[in-house]
């Protein structure tokens, strides 16, 4: 049974045991609370569901624990080298200094290198999105999906996500991988020890599979087919191929999350491409024929996770019990104890 965590506990527990690692304390902080944001916006599968795999991994090296992130401005483009830091806390250094810069020059484009897993990369243009801008990210990771038949993954489940400033609204958020659904989903019906549904997944003889486990020895599926495909081919040339990425294979196990990944950012100030006023006022125009159209209960992608993050502010973030104990564990590791009480407990 869940119970629910309230998000500003969790969240400094959470900088403590990164900072106790060896993380700088501003970058484990700020990794923290996009962890624990991503939870709070509704995405359960790449929050603090993760939480002992980043432990793990920065103890053993594969992440870094000391790193420094680099900012470099080559060739008209912003170069992060993150130096095998925490995906959520330089990515969202790489979102502000990217803003930063298309405050006064209209749009930047942003290659991350060496990178930690990054998460939802919803989280990071919705970040540029609440500061004006119009972001579109792509992320490159190993090889986790293949085509029905295949033998083996041929290409990583490539996520792409952008965002927009809407007027007196919630962001435009849109996030999705390439793959039929988010491999984060097989990963914790693999450790609740569920099932998943047909089409999602193939085993490693390129059979059709619902059993978890064989899906992650095996590969996902991609979105629509061979379109799916061409999305993450589409991801590979910004993400992996202009960043030269080459992170580790990704584990055939229910605790998997790629790192030294890479990633593309590019952000458009809607001010200063389209004209004070312009953009927002042409956005409303077609966004309110999509809402017409959609229904008295439609709404567009970002309204949900947006209402959700107020809600879960107030009401916590409801953990199941397995990932209460993969917290606990990581609080043992990392010399930190788990004490963040649940809201039921602390009334």
């Amino acid at each position: 049974m869940k119970k629910s965590y309230p998000t500003e506990p969790l969240a400094r527990w959470l900088g403590s045991v990164f900072a106790a690692i060896g993380v700088e304390r501003a970058l484990a902080d700020r990794s923290a609370r996009a962890i624990v944001r991503t939870n709070a916006r509704g995405i359960d599968t790449h929050g603090v569901a993760r939480v002992l795999i980043y432990v793990d991994k920065l103890m053993a090296g594969e992440l870094n624990a000391g790193a420094e992130v680099r900012f470099e401005d080559r060739n008209g483009l912003l170069h992060v080298h993150a130096d095998g830091a925490l995906g959520q806390g330089a990515g969202l250094m790489a979102v502000d200094a990217a803003a930063a810069r298309a405050r006064e020059t209209g749009a930047v484009v942003a290659i991350l290198h060496d990178v930690g897993h990054l998460g939802a990369l919803g989280l990071y243009v919705a970040e540029a999105a609440d500061q004006g801008m119009l972001a579109f990210m792509v992320q490159s990771t190993p090889p986790v999906m293949a085509l029905p038949g295949s033998r083996g993954a041929a290409i990583g489940n490539n996520p792409i996500a952008f965002a927009s400033p809407v007027e007196g609204g919630a962001p435009l958020v849109f996030d999705m991988a390439t793959s039929g659904v988010a491999r984060g989903n097989v990963v914790m019906a693999a450790r609740a020890g569920r099932s998943i549904p047909e089409g999602w997944a193939i085993d490693a003889e390129g059979n059709p599979t619902t059993d978890a486990q064989a899906a992650l020895r095996g590969a996902m599926l991609p979105v629509a087919g061979h379109k799916g495909i061409g999305l993450a081919m589409l991801v590979e040339c910004f993400a992996g191929s202009l960043s030269g990425a080459r992170p580790p294979p990704m584990a055939a196990t229910g605790g998997s999350a790629p790192s030294r990944v890479g990633a593309f950012l590019m952000l458009v100030n809607p001010a200063l491409a389209a004209g004070p006023g312009a953009y927002g006022a042409h956005l409303a125009e077609w966004m309110e024929i999509y809402k017409a159209a959609s229904g008295e209960a439609g709404r567009y992608p970002g309204e949900r996770a947006h209402a959700l993050e107020i809600e879960r502010s107030r009401t916590g973030i409801p953990l199941p019990p397995e990932t209460v104990a993969d917290l606990v564990r990581a609080g043992e590791k990392a010399g930190v104890p788990f004490d963040v009480a649940p809201l039921e407990a602390a009334h």
